[in-house]
Parts: structure tokens; C-alpha cells; sequence
């Protein structure tokens, strides 16, 4: 295969036109499957009532689908390679609403266990795919802002995603939540398939004319990976103790809670918004000015979250959160070659599964719900070595990559 030092697949080149419905198509998929991710800490009450569980019970049904998730990604990433991408999308999202309408009609709590296993399974393939996917249908020059558009899918899924759910528990059953969205996401993966273009990997070169040696993007992409997953490490570590964050150590009323958070998730959808231009034009400087904010924001709610430097941090914190990833995978499909696109894309998925496992954990150990202040300080610390990591990948990618 080749190792074109190109920016971007060779085939986004002949489409100079910006793909908005094709993007918006795949934006819709990850909104879904993100919203089904976290769907049962939004249907707590309710599927511990109808499961028969505890709370810990319920929550296990996340942590699964996240070991699932580090578990299979990279050898399915791998074991449909040599295939149209656009149909391995389609196929994963079909499988998906299969294992979501089986949660909905799971009997029996180990039953829902299953299932959420088998929708981890569809969502780590989908989910090393679809950046890759997009990435083939944009030419270079609207790399960021295509990117952004479809990752402000999974930033849409926690400002509607969630409560959208939960409001159909209430109303219907917390089982409806789940048939609804297997009934979307059937509907997008016939139109995925249907409607938007092939993406068939190049042929493998023959034996004697294959390239010997490592790929050289292989060194930025692993530490962008470790970057992922320390990233994902700190904002799990702090955001699962939010909430106390709030009350304890900054000292909100309860009735400003709703509005602070809603507050970080416009700044997270202000920051997707920004990140594609951003991508695009200065896509290093972008990166390194967002982890340096976020570690910043966290400093602050470690040492001053009684005072109103808060909301500047909030603020500061949910933006940066909502530009961190489009800008991270728009510059590593620009460092990536054709035989490490794949692998990059599925690489950063388990990593940052991994941190989200670990997060809550190592959160808690430094003070957790008690004292919110240690998280945020083990949060800022861990930013600062993210920030380190992304920039010895900036310093050893190819310059041309980065183009």
C-alpha cells in the first residue's frame, strides 16, 4: 500500500465541493450512538425498576460497553479494512439498532448485559470508521470543518441526546427510549448505504514493491493516542463529580446548577462550531492554545471555584471540551498515511475509552464527590502532560502531513 505523504485520501481531491449532506448524514449516526452510550445514566430510576438491578448494576451497563468497546475496536478496524468503508458504517450502524432493539426487549438484567455488549461491539467498529469515512470525502482544505461538523453529533447527544431520552422514560417506558433509537438508527444506515458514495481502500501494492521499514506516522500517532487517553483521563477524572464540584467546593445554589450546566454544554457546542476553521487554518497552534486553556480552566476550579473566576472557567472548560476533538482527529488524519488511517482512528477510540474507564476511578482516589477540588487538581495535571504529548507529536510528524 502506498505511503503518500498526502494530507488527506487521494479521492477527496476530485470532490472540491463541501459534502454537507453526506456529513450531516454521519453527524445524525454519531449523535445516536453516543446518545445510547450514556443512555443509561439518564434511565437510572427507571431501568432499575424494570431490570430488577441496583444503581451499580445500571451503571456496569456503561463500563461494559466502554471494555467492549477497547476490547474489539482495533481488530475489527482491521479485519474490514480491505473494505468499502461506506457499507462498513452502514453495517455497523445496522448492527447497533439490532443490539439496541434487544436492550429495549432485554427480560432479564443479564439479558441487557448481552446486548449492551453486542452495542459496544457495533459502535467501536462504527466509531473507527466514520472518521476515516468522512476524512475520504473532503478535500483538504475543508478537512477541520468537516470533521468538526460530524463529531457535533456526540456534542449534540449530551445537550439533547440525554434528556430527550429520558423524557421518553418518563412518559413512555425507558424501554421506548432504546426502540426509538434503534429505530434511527436503522433508518441511517439504509441511508448511509444507499446514498452516500464508495470508499474502497486502494489495492495492496505487490510483495516486492511494498515499502520495508516502519511508516513513519506510526511514532505521532501513538503519542496522540497516549494524548487521547490522558485527555479523556481528565475530564472523566473531574466531570463525573460535577455536580459536588458545583454545590460543595464552588458553592452554587442548587437551583443555578441546571443553568450552569447547560452553560458548559453551549460553550462544548460554541467550541465543535469553532474547531473547524480553526482546524483548518492553524490547526497545530489550535491545539496546543486548547489543552493549555482546559489545564488553565482546571487550575482555576482547583484553587478559586468559591470565586466568580468559576463561570470564566466553566466557560473556558466546556469550550475547550467541545474543540479538542475534531481538532485532535482532523490533525491526525492530516499525519496519518493511507496505511496508518485506520489504525489512527481506531487507535484514539480505545485510548480514550480506556481513560474514560479509568477517570471516575482515579477521580475519586484524590477526592471525588468529598473533596471535588483534588480531581480538578489531578485533572489539570493530567492536561498538562496531554499538552506535552500532542506537541513531541507535532515536533516528530512530518511537516508536509501538516500542511
Amino acid at each position: 500500500m502506498s505511503t503518500s505523504t498526502a494530507s488527506v485520501p487521494t479521492t477527496a481531491t476530485s470532490a472540491p465541493r463541501f459534502p454537507l449532506g453526506a456529513l450531516l448524514l454521519l453527524s445524525l449516526a454519531v449523535f445516536v450512538t453516543v446518545t445510547a452510550e450514556s443512555l443509561p445514566a439518564g434511565l437510572l430510576p427507571e431501568m432499575v425498576a424494570g431490570l430488577q438491578t441496583d444503581p451499580l448494576g445500571v451503571g456496569l451497563l456503561i463500563s461494559v460497553w466502554a471494555l467492549t468497546v477497547i476490547v474489539t475496536s482495533i481488530p475489527l478496524a482491521r479485519l474490514t479494512a480491505r473494505f468499502d468503508r461506506r457499507l462498513v458504517a452502514a453495517g455497523a450502524l445496522a448492527a447497533f439498532a439490532v443490539a439496541n432493539a434487544a436492550t429495549a426487549l432485554a427480560p432479564t438484567y443479564e439479558v441487557a448485559v448481552a446486548t449492551r455488549i453486542a452495542a459496544g461491539v457495533a459502535h467501536g467498529l462504527f466509531w473507527a470508521i466514520v472518521i476515516v469515512y468522512a476524512t475520504s470525502l473532503l478535500a483538504p482544505s475543508h478537512l477541520g470543518r468537516g470533521l468538526a461538523l460530524v463529531t457535533a453529533g456526540g456534542t449534540v447527544a449530551t445537550l439533547a441526546g440525554l434528556p430527550a431520552g429520558a423524557l421518553i422514560a418518563q412518559l413512555l417506558s425507558w424501554r421506548w427510549s432504546f426502540g426509538v433509537l434503534a429505530l434511527v438508527a436503522f433508518a441511517l444506515a439504509a441511508a448511509i448505504a444507499i446514498r452516500l458514495p464508495r470508499r474502497t481502500p486502494e489495492p495492496a501494492l505487490p510483495r516486492a514493491e511494498r515499502p520495508t521499514g516502519a511508516d513513519a506516522s506510526l511514532l505521532p500517532i501513538v503519542l496522540f493516542a497516549a494524548a487521547a487517553l490522558v485527555f479523556a483521563l481528565a475530564q472523566f477524572g473531574t466531570f463525573t463529580y460535577v455536580r459536588p464540584l458545583l454545590e460543595v467546593a464552588a458553592g452554587a445554589p442548587a437551583a443555578q446548577i441546571p443553568v450552569l450546566l447547560f452553560g458548559y454544554g453551549a460553550a462544548g457546542l460554541l467550541g465543535v462550531v469553532a474547531a473547524g476553521p480553526l482546524a483548518d487554518r492553524w490547526p497545530r497552534a489550535s491545539l496546543v492554545v486548547a489543552l493549555a486553556g482546559l489545564a488553565a480552566a482546571f487550575g482555576i476550579l482547583s484553587v478559586a471555584a468559591d470565586t466568580p473566576l468559576m463561570y470564566v472557567a466553566l466557560a473556558v472548560w466546556g469550550l475547550t471540551i467541545g474543540a479538542y476533538f475534531p481538532l485532535q482527529q482532523s490533525m491526525l488524519m492530516r499525519i496519518a498515511t493511507d496505511r496508518t488511517r485506520t489504525l489512527a482512528s481506531a487507535g484514539t477510540v480505545v485510548t480514550f475509552n480506556v481513560g474514560i474507564a479509568a477517570g471516575p476511578w482515579l477521580g475519586d482516589l484524590v477526592g471525588g464527590a468529598a473533596h471535588p477540588t483534588g480531581a480538578t487538581a489531578l485533572s489539570a495535571g493530567a492536561v498538562l502532560i496531554a499538552l506535552a504529548l500532542v506537541v513531541a507529536a507535532l515536533l516528530t510528524a512530518t511537516p508536509r502531513r501538516l500542511a
